[in-house]
């Protein structure tokens, strides 16, 4: 199976959480472009969140997306843990190449963006979620991605949203 994604407007989250991440990030830029990471506090977040947060640092040569970070909650969906190890180690490799290209659009645009996800797991399994992405640096560049994930109260509710949202955007 293909992963799937759509982008999902940042005015518009649908996902109390994301918000909440957002506006927290939104608070720390303290009107710079984006915060640092040491404007981070994850002793902030919501204790329901903290297992949904990822970290990622951003290599610049070679470019690669690692993570520094990886919530308990994200191993529990995947059954493994990628702390220290780059998103390409991310399984299946289509997966992989998917949350590529989400961190590259942040990385290239120096903005947050929000997407919701369809992923395949072993056994033919399927799941979905939300994630909002938003950049870090403390200097010229983003240097890390903080992201933060929603998973819904069912599968059936992210699978019924992210239906809606591929069909509206194909012809």
């Amino acid at each position: 199976m293909d992963v799937r994604y759509q982008q999902l407007s940042l005015d518009e989250l649908e996902f109390e959480d994301l918000r909440w991440a957002y506006a927290y990030w939104t608070e720390r830029m303290a009107g710079r472009p984006m915060p640092a990471w040491t404007d981070i506090d994850l002793s902030d977040f919501p204790t329901n969140l903290i297992p949904r947060v990822c970290v990622i640092d951003v290599s610049a040569s070679p470019l690669d997306f690692r993570y520094r970070f990886w919530g308990t909650a994200i191993t529990g969906m995947h059954h493994y843990d990628l702390t220290g190890k780059s998103v390409r180690e991310l399984t299946p490799p289509d997966y992989a190449d998917c949350i590529w290209n989400q961190y590259f659009e942040v990385l290239t645009a120096g903005e947050p963006a929000a997407f919701m996800t369809e992923v395949p797991l072993e056994r033919g399994l399927t799941t979905y979620y939300a994630v909002v992405r938003m950049p870090l640096s403390a200097g010229d560049g983003v240097e890390q991605i903080l992201s933060v994930e929603a998973y819904g109260e069912q599968v059936g509710e992210l699978r019924k949203r992210f239906e809606a949202l591929w069909k509206a955007s194909r012809p």
